[in-house]
């Protein structure tokens, strides 16, 4: 008898573990966030070059600043763009990125 209880309690042990799994697996959610080539510049300013204003996703990350004269755009600097997921969401796992409209970068976050 004493063995059919300590299997009970071992299999409802088990049990309980495996649904504590299943519930903390269901709360995670993957959300997509897209950052403007103007938040892509707060990026550059702080990572690349202090000058720069303004972040283009085009397969790289490239920065910029506005060019003296406001006659067009000085490349600044190369930034990653992984890097920059991780800049404005430090506490999110970061699962990728992509190209959103106009140059954007779109980051795919577990939280």
């Amino acid at each position: 008898m004493t063995r059919h209880v300590l299997a009970f309690l071992t299999a409802a042990l088990a049990c309980l573990g495996a649904l504590s799994v299943t519930s903390t697996a269901a709360q995670a959610a993957v959300v997509e966030v897209t950052y403007s080539p103007l938040s892509l510049g707060d990026y550059c300013a702080a990572k690349v070059d202090s000058s720069s204003a303004i972040g283009y996703y085009n397969g790289s990350l490239s920065c910029y600043r506005r060019s003296t004269g406001g006659s067009g755009l000085t490349y600044t600097g190369s930034g990653s763009a992984s890097a920059a997921c991780l800049y404005f969401n430090p506490t999110y796992t970061n699962l990728g990125y992509g190209q959103g409209a106009s140059q954007a970068l779109i980051c795919r976050y577990s939280v």
